[in-house]
């Protein structure tokens, strides 16, 4: 199976895919339960003074093993866990079933698919590729850590719901109760700058207006103020 997968993989996910292998030979089988359909085994190894156990479940009809740790789904490669289950039935050589084209040296430049191989479209950015895994192998270990307990499997279901759903509001972008409604900040808005329009003004002037407009008025005669010269009572008094 080795030298198969020598030949059809690239040079780095070979490396990965031999690192599961050497790590399948440390694994303990035990079987779980059997029916007519399926047999279910508990994968465990011994890490940091601890016990970690896997389920990996055999599908008779199908022909089909998965894994609790999901990281065939994750990244896509074969887990040590099935590769165990591989090592004690003998099986020599990798089922196709299990090699996904995009990992293959004949994969075509730039293709990007999902675990099932079907082709990512409009997925041209090199880097992806490089954060989908980094990011599934994160995933494949927290999942790992979970299997411990049931506490944990509790929790890690839980955040991922929770993860799944913040996700999608982040992927549906901004609410639509945001979008031509009301905004939770309130903008207040100045009134317009009165612009004078050009030519006489229309509007009406009382007579208060226009006596302070003129200013106080001096009689030329006297100098008092309150009247002109045509009333100034020296004009009324003169013969």
């Amino acid at each position: 199976m080795k030298k198969q997968m020598a030949t059809l993989y690239t040079r780095t996910m070979f490396q990965k895919f031999e690192q599961e292998l050497i790590q399948s030979t440390a694994r303990f089988l035990e079987l779980k339960t059997e029916d007519a359909s399926k047999v279910v085994f508990n994968v465990s190894e011994r890490k940091n003074w601890e016990t970690r156990v896997a389920e990996v479940v055999y599908v008779k009809d199908s022909d089909h093993a998965s894994c609790s740790c999901k990281r065939f789904e994750f990244v896509g490669i074969i887990c040590k866990h099935i590769l165990a289950l591989f090592r004690r039935d003998q099986i020599e050589y990798m089922p196709d079933k299990y090699i996904l084209k995009r990992w293959k040296k004949t994969a075509k430049s730039g293709l990007v698919s999902d675990a099932n191989g079907n082709e990512i479209k409009d997925s041209a950015d090199p880097g992806l590729l490089i954060k989908r895994s980094t990011m599934s192998r994160l995933a494949s270990d927290v999942v790992e850590d979970a299997l411990m307990s049931e506490e944990g499997c509790e929790l890690l279901s839980e955040t991922l719901k929770s993860l799944q759903v913040k996700l999608k509001l982040l992927k549906d972008g901004p609410s639509n109760n945001e979008v031509g409604g009301s905004s939770s900040q309130t903008q207040y808005m100045k009134d317009p700058k009165r612009v004078r329009c050009k030519g006489r003004s229309k509007r009406v002037t009382g007579a208060k207006e226009k006596a302070m407009k003129r200013g106080i008025r001096h009689c030329r005669e006297c100098g008092h103020i309150g009247h002109d010269r045509r009333q100034c009572p020296r004009n009324l008094n003169t013969p």
